[in-house]
């Protein structure tokens, strides 16, 4: 028979067997092959014991022994417990493809001074800035939603590490005490690299709104198209968060590079320079699909008020790798 017509009769018969010779002999297995209401099957049946669980069905040749192992793929029938979870799990990631946090923000740093200057300080301590130079890195790590009864819109925090820094435009060094910071003119090198650089931890606590159609699955019918479709498509939606983002600075450091008798020099300084330890910020964003835009104005300054000129930092930038 040939091999078409053998695969035509598996199709048509509800069951066929294909076993040893000896079928009533204690031990012997059988491989079967047929169709159920699940779609094609294949096993192997235990002749004696009548089981169709994990076997294995041993084909001896003249020079070699083939061994074909069955193990149960998983169960047709899940147990409200793993239904549960599975739907939990669908939950959980439907929130994340529609929460625009998790990823890699890069951005440009700059600070408003008090009579409304961007970039710049008061005359009397000249802190200039090179805008494009004061590049701004933000990787947030983890995220959480809560959406209201709307499933267009929630509420999210999470956390992210933050590289912040200001690059000095002018040829200056800065000097602080424990009352000021301020900024002296140099004349007797010329830097060509002159920053002030904060590490910190980072959490939002934002407002998100999408306007694409994506309900949270709530029954198995809706936990089986979610599985079929692999995943919720966020192609299209555009989206808007707005909030408040906190900051926490662990690390400081202020560096400085020049050229000295033809050789390049470094000085890093770790001392607080009287920044403040921390940043409330406001945060805007917005976006479609997976590119995203935002602005960070801070609601606390750059300095311990007092100690040097009010100025207030504020961030511009994309999102360039999303995590989601």
């Amino acid at each position: 028979m040939k091999t078409t017509t053998l695969i035509t009769l598996f199709l048509l018969i509800p069951m066929m067997t294909i076993a040893q010779n000896d079928t009533t002999a204690k031990g012997q297995h059988a491989f079967e092959i047929g169709m159920t209401k699940d779609g094609l099957k294949a096993g192997i049946h235990r002749l004696d014991t009548n089981k169709r669980d994990s076997d294995t069905l041993r084909i001896e040749l003249k020079h070699k022994v083939i061994k074909i192992i069955s193990t149960p793929r998983f169960s047709t029938v899940l147990s409200a417990d793993s239904l549960n979870e599975d739907l939990r799990t669908a939950r959980r990631e439907r929130r994340n493809a529609f929460t625009y946090w998790s990823g890699v923000d890069f951005g440009i740093n700059t600070f408003i001074a008090s009579d409304g200057r961007i970039g710049d300080g008061p005359k009397a301590g000249p802190f200039l800035l090179d805008n494009l130079r004061s590049r701004w890195v933000s990787i947030n790590f983890m995220e959480e939603k809560y959406e209201f009864g709307s499933h267009h819109a929630g509420f999210f925090w999470g956390l992210g590490l933050e590289f912040t820094g200001y690059h000095l435009s002018e040829n200056v060094r800065l000097a602080y005490n424990g009352d000021s910071t301020w900024a002296a003119p140099v004349t007797d090198k010329d830097f060509t690299k002159n920053k002030i650089r904060q590490i910190g931890l980072r959490l939002p606590l934002m407002f998100e709104f999408n306007t694409k159609r994506s309900p949270l699955p709530d029954s198995p019918e809706a936990w089986k198209k979610y599985h079929h479709d692999h995943g919720f498509h966020r192609s299209g939606n555009f989206h808007f968060a707005a909030g408040v983002v906190g900051s926490w600075y662990f690390d400081n450091m202020y560096k400085q590079k020049y050229k000295e008798g033809g050789e390049t020099r470094k000085v890093r300084d770790n001392g607080d320079y009287n920044l403040l330890p921390y940043r409330v910020a406001a945060r805007a964003q917005i976006g479609i699909g997976g590119v995203n835009l935002f602005a960070e104005y801070g609601l606390t300054p750059l300095f311990k008020d007092g100690t040097a000129p009010l100025l207030t930092p504020l961030t511009v930038g994309i999102t360039l790798i999303g995590f989601n």
